[in-house]
């Protein structure tokens, strides 16, 4: 009874992953309609500058995006042969390279919006304010 249990917890991880994954990638893909959205309609005050950072978080979020979507992918294509324990690593892994290339995007949007009001060095100092935040709590949640 017990390896019964067991087994239907793995499976729900695999469940709970796969979710995870899809909202992320719903998410990430409507983040990318915005930074498309801007750079195909790019202000008339932009910079080459600032159209070079808006094209790095518009790389940066397509990169979060098929990561996102590897999960789902590499669930597909392994269904036959699957291991549970593999498919979490995996996820993990994949997750996590997209959780830092949204990241990346939203720090790059973030500092490229304040740029237009504030000089830049203040801009994306500001704009590293949240990210920071984000650091420091899970390094000390890390540590519990």
């Amino acid at each position: 009874m017990s390896s019964e249990s067991d087994a239907t917890e793995r499976y729900s991880k695999v469940g709970a992953d796969l979710d995870w994954s899809i909202i992320l990638a719903s998410a990430s893909s409507i983040f990318f309609g915005f930074l498309l959205n801007i750079a195909v309609n790019s202000p008339s005050y932009f910079r080459f500058l600032d159209t070079i950072i808006l094209l790095a978080a518009l790389y940066a979020v397509t990169v979060a995006t098929a990561m996102f979507i590897m999960t789902v992918i590499y669930h597909m294509s392994r269904y036959r042969q699957f291991d549970v324990e593999r498919f979490l690593f995996r996820t993990k892994q994949y997750t996590l390279i997209g959780i830092i290339c949204i990241m990346i995007a939203m720090y790059l949007g973030l500092g490229l919006a304040l740029n237009s009001k504030v000089p830049d060095w203040i801009a994306y100092t500001l704009a590293s304010f949240p990210f920071m935040f984000i650091f420091f709590q899970s390094f000390k949640h890390m540590r519990e």
